[in-house]
């Protein structure tokens, strides 16, 4: 639990909640569903086959932790969310912590951040042919509306956590808002993009309403989702990284690099950021 301590505010979790958390079996694709500081409450499911029945039909938001993250992290970043809505949200665990930080890091920035970088460049390339056609008429409508070099490939199938994310948007719960921080961003692209390939009547019925908030990394996300914001601190060089160039910051949070953990200086406070963003606040 290393890094979730660095990157994450896990101090908004109870002892009792760190012990739960820290044991065996807490691996990348468990669900979590956590409630606000407030009235504190935590549920652990180990995957998709345990929590039927047991998920409620909706929650305010679904939150997607980083590289390095285990249910520690991806816990603490529920909590943060959860008190900035003020009610339960679940929370999808995208990584074993420090024993898989390489591979989550090769897997989710080098396979998921290539495929991502591939649709954002076809993205980018039917907006100019579709201005271009405004002066030349003649030139053939774009080509790359549906393009997905996943097609086929199933990559969503690959990884847990995309996997276990992309079911519950397919119809397991209801939500208007899914929060992701670094590589939890591109779990979150990957699995929005499977449902819409896979699942395209279902897709269709709640991407209209669905707000995505990024923290920490500038990803890109199916153009029928109706609202990205994606928030940087101004530090952040790991999240620079690690980001679409031509995906422009929407919210900049002064001094902050890419860590969460507000007993830390340069931190982003998610819980304060968030509720100006979902109040359309640009302060």
């Amino acid at each position: 639990t290393a890094l979730d301590r660095k990157y994450y505010d896990v101090e908004v979790l109870s002892p009792a909640e760190h012990v739960r958390l820290a044991g065996p079996g807490k691996a990348e694709g468990v669900i979590l569903e956590v409630g606000p500081s407030a009235a504190p409450s935590l549920k652990v499911w180990s995957g998709l086959v345990d929590c039927t029945g047991a998920l409620a039909p909706r929650y305010a938001a679904i939150t997607v932790a980083g590289v390095g993250s285990s249910a520690l992290g991806a816990a603490a970043l529920g909590r943060n969310v959860a008190d900035a809505v003020g009610a339960p949200v679940l929370a999808v665990v995208a990584g074993n912590g420090m024993g898989d930080v390489t591979g989550e890091a090769l897997g989710g920035f080098f396979l998921f951040g290539g495929i991502n970088a591939l649709r954002h460049g076809a993205a980018v390339m039917s907006r100019s042919i579709g201005t271009m056609r405004a002066f030349w008429p003649w030139l053939a409508p774009p080509a790359f509306d549906t393009f997905d070099p996943a097609q086929g490939f199933l990559l969503a199938h690959l990884s847990t956590d995309v996997r276990s994310l992309a079911a519950l948007l397919a119809g397991r719960v209801e939500t208007d808002l899914l929060v992701g921080h670094s590589k939890g961003n591109l779990v979150i692209s990957e699995a929005l993009y499977a449902v819409r390939r896979e699942q395209p009547a279902r897709y269709a019925e709640f991407a209209p309403r669905l707000r995505v908030v990024t923290f920490g990394a500038r990803i890109a996300m199916p153009p029928e989702i109706a609202s990205v914001i994606d928030v940087m601190g101004t530090e952040d060089r790991l999240g620079e990284f690690n980001s679409r160039r031509d995906i422009a910051v929407d919210v900049s949070v002064p001094g902050a690099d890419h860590h969460t953990n507000t007993r830390v200086p340069g931190h982003v406070p998610v819980t304060q950021v968030l509720k100006q963003v979902l109040k359309g606040d640009p302060a």
